[in-house]
């Protein structure tokens, strides 16, 4: 199912003096604990079983509207339409046959202990529920009135099974979420990982903020910085948002062994593996990120980028955005990168589209050439560049004469219609050889796009 009953389920989800649910069996009892739809019930889910997708659509776009944790891209599930789709199907199939009558509440069951693991709040869940069942109901209903009319008195008595079936669901769901947040408070520090994924993705919510800084005991207020790291080692499969890739230990579950809290230099890190690599959360205190970078040994393969200091652990979705511009500017074994050092790169690769147009406007006169021309004269400005101006120096690093140097330059002055000696000129230069860099534009031939590269 993918909604909520419109009365609040029984706490903890069973019946009073019912014991505790002992597993897969006990699921499935208590899935089949509500009687058999009745036929008028069984014929509305016949007709609806074939128009799924619209469903989905319909109620996605009410689930986004009305719950932030789905309407921010950062905080929804990748998988949100799917699971949304198999919700239904499961819903409409346990009601047109009675044989599948348990298979809604045991899909209920897994889907909050993977929403549960993913740091999804379970109010979140409770909500999209409501939603979604809100919305079946209504094209059970259509369905009837519009193709069977003489059975619409029967429909109307049958809202309390339709609702009674939703609730057992919803109390399945409701325990299951509570179970494994259980499980994950008494696993230490890897239970710290939904709630570093959860901050991390942009969630801001005061209470939900105040609850993270007591779970990780930070402060809720302070200097942080995010780290964003890419290289070897276990990292998180970008098919499931907040779901970890396949490890030793199976689909879905975390790495074993992978340290949660690292010291490094008098910095404690909070890592956690975060969308194809690692984010880590650093309470900066009264130091600089300089030290933080200092401070940081990467592996050998290893790529990482860090940003701007920021105030708050509510802050860390605008700082794992801001590590993730400089990630992208950063080489492998290059050490960490500090977006503060690279801050017009950060500009382009926040708007990659911009910046091949902007390569494209200022640069496709000498990318117009001959491959080896354009490339020499490409290479002489960058180098050129990064000498500071120096003719004399540029030229030893090209090893050719420094009036080779001069003539290259004056010959890509007259191609693009920019002057080295023009401040202005100087900065289109300057910032259109470094935005063809980062996003590659250029490449295979003058018309190529293809963005920012990794």
């Amino acid at each position: 199912m993918t909604a909520v009953p419109h009365r609040p389920p029984r706490p903890g989800g069973r019946a009073q003096g019912e014991p505790p649910l002992p597993g897969p069996a006990g699921v499935r009892h208590a899935a089949m604990s509500v009687p058999a739809p009745p036929d008028v019930l069984v014929r509305a889910a016949e007709l609806v079983r074939g128009r799924l997708a619209p469903m989905v659509d319909r109620a996605l776009l009410q689930v986004r509207e009305e719950v932030p944790q789905y309407g921010d891209p950062l905080l929804a599930p990748a998988d949100l339409w799917e699971s949304a789709h198999v919700s239904l199907e499961k819903a409409v199939g346990s009601l047109a046959s009675p044989e599948r009558l348990a298979e809604s509440g045991e899909h209920a069951w897994l889907l909050a202990a993977r929403r549960a693991r993913q740091g999804m709040p379970l109010l979140a869940l409770l909500q999209g529920y409501r939603i979604g069942s809100s919305v079946l109901w209504e094209h059970l209903v259509e369905a009837v009135l519009n193709e069977e009319p003489g059975r619409s008195r029967a429909m109307a008595h049958a809202a309390n099974d339709y609702w009674r079936y939703v609730g057992r669901d919803t109390a399945l769901l409701t325990e299951s979420h509570r179970r494994t947040a259980a499980e994950l408070a008494s696993g230490g520090e890897r239970a710290m990982i939904p709630v570093l994924k959860t901050l991390l993705r942009g969630h801001s919510d005061p209470m939900d903020v105040s609850a993270a800084a007591i779970a990780l005991d930070l402060p809720l207020i302070g200097r942080y910085a995010v780290v964003r790291s890419e290289g070897p080692g276990p990292a998180e499969s970008e098919s499931e948002s907040g779901a970890v890739g396949s490890g030793p230990e199976g689909p879905g579950k975390e790495p074993a062994g992978e340290p949660v809290r690292q010291e490094a230099d008098g910095f404690r890190l909070y890592r956690c593996p975060f969308r194809g690599g690692h984010a880590a959360v650093v309470p900066l205190g009264s130091r600089p990120v300089e030290d933080l970078a200092r401070a940081l040994t990467l592996p050998p393969g290893t790529r990482a980028g860090i940003g701007p200091a920021v105030e708050g652990l509510a802050q860390l979705g605008r700082a794992r955005e801001l590590a993730e511009l400089a990630l992208g500017m950063c080489g492998v074994d290059e050490g960490p990168a500090l977006l503060d050092d690279h801050l017009s790169a950060g500009l382009m690769l926040a708007r990659p589209d911009l910046a091949a147009q902007y390569a494209e406007t200022v640069l496709s006169p000498v990318l117009g050439l001959p491959p080896g021309e354009s490339a020499s004269l490409l290479e002489t400005l960058e180098v050129w560049l990064s000498c500071h101006g120096s003719t004399d120096r540029a030229s030893e690093r090209l090893f050719c004469h420094r009036n080779t140097v001069l003539n290259r330059l004056h010959r890509l002055e007259k191609l693009t219609g920019k002057r080295l000696d023009r401040p202005r000129d100087l900065v289109d230069l300057t910032l259109a050889v470094d935005a063809r860099r980062l996003t590659g534009w250029g490449e295979e031939g003058p018309g190529s796009r293809p963005g920012a590269r990794p």
